[in-house]
């Protein structure tokens, strides 16, 4: 079983407040909420035969937010979740810490299933 099997993996959480304090989370969390838009729009209106990659904005949003979270705000990223392997994994006691500390962020604003993968 892994995170996206959890009901509710899919599921966005609602920020907590302190993001909501701080001006770069907002508009990290803005960025990141929109990017999908972002992307297809451009699809929509580019040339064809243009690859408009959505892992590249879509993911890319997500690490910025995690980043500043993690370099900015550490001491609201959540301790490691028991249920999610990416936390319990052996491979994540060996990373640098503050790529640990994202990965633990993107539990405050993804849905399991997302933060499970990064």
């Amino acid at each position: 079983m892994d995170s996206s099997d959890v009901p509710g993996a899919d599921e966005w959480p609602l920020p907590p407040s302190w993001m909501w304090i701080c001006q770069e989370c907002t508009e990290l969390y803005k960025a990141m909420k929109h990017a999908p838009e972002v992307v297809n729009a451009a699809q929509e209106e580019g040339d064809p035969g243009v690859d408009y990659d959505p892992l590249d904005t879509v993911v890319s949003t997500q690490i910025r937010l995690a980043r500043h979270i993690a370099t900015q705000h550490a001491s609201d990223v959540p301790a490691v979740d028991p249920s999610c392997e990416r936390c319990t994994s052996d491979e994540s006691r060996q990373m640098p810490a503050v790529l640990v500390l994202e990965h633990r962020a993107r539990h405050v604003f993804a849905p399991p299933s997302i933060a499970g993968l990064l």
